[in-house]
């Protein structure tokens, strides 16, 4: 049975893994109420007040999975297995990592590898809105209640969303990444043919077309012309 490290208040739940990964064995995980210095992407910072659900689960493989991106590839996946298990319509990956429904931004996942004397740990870091209101001046923010209009037990949702996560991760350790790769894949919000924004790195932004989904990127067209671009580069049309 994998063991639950509940906590009232921590800095980030990822950060509070890496300091506890000698005594956490695979599966466990970090859960706070709350967090005051949550990250997403790029060190950006994640409101992470009371209401929503804040974990780490940390996995310990013999051996890392060639491609570091299979692990919150199969959070995300994890994720929105089980909302749609509660009936949460529209729900989706943007990719790669970020939980959306419809055009909200309900959740985001970070992985961070962590290796310390020959040994990994593989930590991902699950944040959902949950019960609670997400900030005004986030405008694409949107929480399970404000779907649902149901309050959802933060306890059992860990529990599910947890459970489904092992069973997947022992796919990968199958030797079963695929499965893991298509499934992501299914549950894109982004998919061939959608119109996407992409941005340069001048910062100016231009409409394309999807033309093929990659386990690492995108390839879009404009004007006749393909290439390829990465996740940072993209936002929804």
């Amino acid at each position: 049975m994998n063991e639950v490290y509940s906590y009232d208040e921590v800095t980030s739940t990822n950060d509070l893994a890496k300091k506890m990964v000698d005594i956490l064995k695979n599966g466990d995980i970090v859960w706070a109420l709350s967090q005051t210095a949550g990250k997403g992407k790029g060190e950006r910072h994640w409101h992470s007040p009371r209401g929503g659900l804040w974990f780490s689960i940390v996995y310990k493989p013999q051996k890392l999975c060639e491609d570091p991106n299979i692990y919150t590839k199969m959070a995300s996946v994890a994720v929105i297995k089980v909302l749609k298990r509660l009936k949460v319509k529209g729900v989706g990956v943007k990719w790669p990592n970020d939980i959306y429904c419809g055009r909200k931004k309900l959740g985001g996942i970070l992985t961070e590898i962590f290796t310390k004397a020959h040994n990994h740990a593989v930590i991902i870091g699950i944040g959902i809105n949950v019960n609670n209101k997400p900030p005004e001046d986030v405008k694409d923010a949107i929480s399970l209640f404000e779907i649902t209009n149901v309050k959802l037990s933060l306890s059992q949702l860990l529990n599910m969303i947890s459970s489904e996560a092992q069973r997947l991760y022992n796919l990968i350790t199958s030797g079963k990444r695929n499965v893991i790769t298509n499934l992501w894949r299914n549950a894109m919000v982004i998919k061939k043919g959608h119109k996407i924004k992409v941005s340069d790195f001048s910062g100016k932004t231009y409409d394309a077309t999807v033309v093929k989904v990659l386990s690492d990127s995108l390839i879009v067209e404009k004007d006749g012309i393909k290439e390829r671009i990465h996740p940072s580069e993209i936002s929804l049309s």
